[in-house]
């Protein structure tokens, strides 16, 4: 059942790049479209240093994205997980060589950053099934970091 939930959110993923990120300004949510490619379940988004999502996300990483609504009754995606700056420059020059230049100057400006979102909680709203099917990543993230410490 989980691959098979796997599955149906990559498909997801893959036929959309725009989507709201929301992060937290102060106590209160903040939205705003933004376009994310993806590894796997791991979101990527370009953006610039000095706007003011880069510093919520360093203030409080907790975000929450939708993506992949097309039209009443369509499936899409909640993705609740941690965001953080992505240091690995393999990634940024991905993320750099598949987004539109017009926001950035180049690769190396020092505006250019990628936010990488890790999900905890991802969910599909408007499918064909009865409620919202819950892919719950919390546990297994934690499950293999306990891995690491088993007693021999």
């Amino acid at each position: 059942m989980e691959n098979e939930l796997e599955d149906k959110i990559l498909a997801i993923l893959e036929q959309h790049q725009v989507g709201v990120l929301t992060s937290v300004q102060g106590d209160f949510p903040h939205a705003r479209y933004m376009t994310f490619l993806h590894d796997g379940l791991t979101l990527y988004t370009p953006s610039g240093k000095e706007l003011p999502k880069t510093e919520e996300v360093r203030r409080n990483p907790h975000v929450c994205v939708l993506i992949g609504y097309d039209s009443p009754g369509s499936a899409f995606l909640e993705i609740n997980g941690l965001a953080s700056l992505e240091e690995d420059e393999s990634i940024k020059e991905r993320i750099w060589e598949n987004i539109s230049k017009d926001w950035f100057q180049g690769e190396d400006s020092p505006s250019f950053v990628v936010i990488k979102i890790v999900p905890e909680q991802i969910r599909i709203l408007n499918s064909d099934d009865d409620g919202p099917d819950t892919l719950d990543l919390i546990g297994q993230r934690f499950a293999c970091n306990l891995s690491r410490y088993a007693i021999e």
